[in-house]
């Protein structure tokens, strides 16, 4: 799916090309990423706080277990009421372990994720600034990453966002004034 949207942009972008004089460029983030050597440190970096989280996981995991065998083992001689006391434990247990489990790798919003975006913050940010300067200098029009298919760079000038949003209000003054 990225390759084909690529494509079609290409596609789209070399009919202007003959008659507009577009420079269209791409870069493969993919090989950018991996020969950066601050790549590498922050991955090195994630690493190791996922390890330090997978034992603190490991023992609430080991925690959770004993409560559980212990309980097992004890049932039979435990009154309804000390059953029920346990088992209520080793429910919260449970719960301490799904909910660290999301804290730390939920997919939407884990600590690992935050961490992450963090840390490439200012990898990214210098990627942008090297491919703003290379584009610049060598005077392309829009620059592709052939990874995702979207624009890493575009010229000013070619930006409607403000002239949209004027048609946009255009539109909605002329419908309040029907």
């Amino acid at each position: 799916m990225k390759r084909s949207s690529f494509i079609i942009l290409l596609l789209a972008f070399v009919g202007s090309l003959f008659s507009n004089d577009l420079k269209i460029g791409y870069i493969d983030s993919q090989k950018i990423l991996s020969e950066l050597e601050e790549v590498r440190a922050v991955q090195i970096e994630l690493e190791k706080k996922q390890r330090e989280w997978e034992n603190e996981m490991e023992v609430l995991i080991g925690r959770r277990d004993s409560l559980f065998q212990a309980y097992e083992l004890q049932k039979v001689l435990m009154s309804a009421e000390r059953r029920v006391e346990k088992e209520k434990e080793i429910q919260l247990m449970e719960q301490r372990v799904q909910q660290f489990n999301m804290e730390k790798f939920g997919p939407n919003g884990g600590e690992i994720y935050r961490i992450q975006n963090q840390l490439f913050a200012p990898v990214q940010a210098k990627i942008q600034e090297a491919i703003d300067k290379v584009a610049i200098a060598e005077g392309y029009d829009f620059v592709l990453d052939a990874q995702s298919g979207g624009f890493v760079f575009a010229e000013d000038k070619y930006n409607l966002t403000h002239a949209v949003l004027d048609e946009l209000r255009k539109s909605a003054i002329e419908n309040q004034n029907e």
